[in-house]
């Protein structure tokens, strides 16, 4: 064993990281930089190191978005994709039954005025 006390709290960061990557988990992937922060804050990592993880954090997020994007593209785009929506839509009948009812809202504005030949007038609704 060494006396070395930055030897000593190496071989305890390293380990410690891991862990707590792994428990942390696919998160970690999409935390922000303040999260990020205070995952590590209790380790007092020197800045230089947390930046970096800051840095490996991003980049990392940036792949992974960019490859799931192009991989949602690629199967979207496929023939088989197309081929199966053709077959659903060819193999299913679509059937719409549809009720419209036009009712009268309220009393009505418009009066009927009827004029009788004997010159009375006679208001109806």
């Amino acid at each position: 064993m060494s006396d070395d006390p930055i030897e000593e709290q190496s071989k305890g960061f390293v380990p410690e990281i891991v862990r707590r990557a792994v428990l942390t988990g696919v998160g970690a992937l999409f935390m922000t930089e303040e999260g990020i922060r205070n995952l590590v804050g209790e380790m007092k990592l020197p800045k230089d190191a947390l930046a970096f993880l800051i840095a490996q954090a991003d980049k990392t997020r940036s792949d992974v978005t960019r490859i799931v994007t192009h991989e949602v593209r690629r199967f979207l785009e496929s023939e088989t994709l197309r081929r199966e929506i053709w077959k659903l839509l060819t193999s299913v009948t679509l059937e719409v039954n549809a009720s419209v009812q036009l009712k009268p809202s309220g009393e009505p504005h418009i009066r009927a005025k009827i004029k009788h030949k004997h010159g009375k007038e006679h208001g109806e609704e």
